[in-house]
């Protein structure tokens, strides 16, 4: 049997955004492959969602011009998710994210908190004029046996 390399990478890119429904399918698919419980597959597809949603609502400002990839990296323990724009680019600090989703009345704006709460740790990294990188890692936690 020949040995795994880690990481392992699967990556995507996009000039035609409309391809959230392949990128779902794809973050459940390797989700599962990896062990991850149903979840942890419902919370990373739920985040990559976001990334993506945001990445393709932000990022394509500009006539929809913005270029979009999205790289799955595979670790044994854990899987990180990159999601790239070559959009229009913001001012990060002027972010402001919710610590509680419930104080927000409308359903907007809801992306980053989601992605805070729901991954073990991002990134988000824009520069106006440069597009954005928003990196999402989630760990891979030991399946529990539970004793009645």
């Amino acid at each position: 049997m020949k040995k795994r390399k880690f990481p392992e990478q699967v990556f995507f890119r996009f000039k035609n955004p409309c391809y959230l429904r392949a990128i779902r399918d794809n973050t459940e698919i390797i989700a599962r492959r990896m062990g991850f419980d149903e979840d942890q597959v419902f919370e990373l597809a739920m985040i990559v969602d976001e990334a993506y949603a945001n990445a393709v609502e932000h990022g394509s400002r500009m006539a929809g011009a913005a270029e979009l990839e999205v790289e799955f990296l595979i670790f044994k323990d854990r899987l990180e998710v990159c999601v790239k724009d070559t959009g229009c680019g913001f001012d990060t600090s002027c972010v402001k994210i919710p610590a509680n989703l419930r104080c927000l009345s409308s359903t907007r704006g809801r992306g980053l908190g989601l992605i805070s709460m729901l991954s073990d740790s991002y990134e988000l990294t824009s520069t106006p004029g440069s597009g954005t990188v928003l990196r999402l890692i989630k760990y891979l936690c030991a399946q529990r046996e539970f004793v009645a």
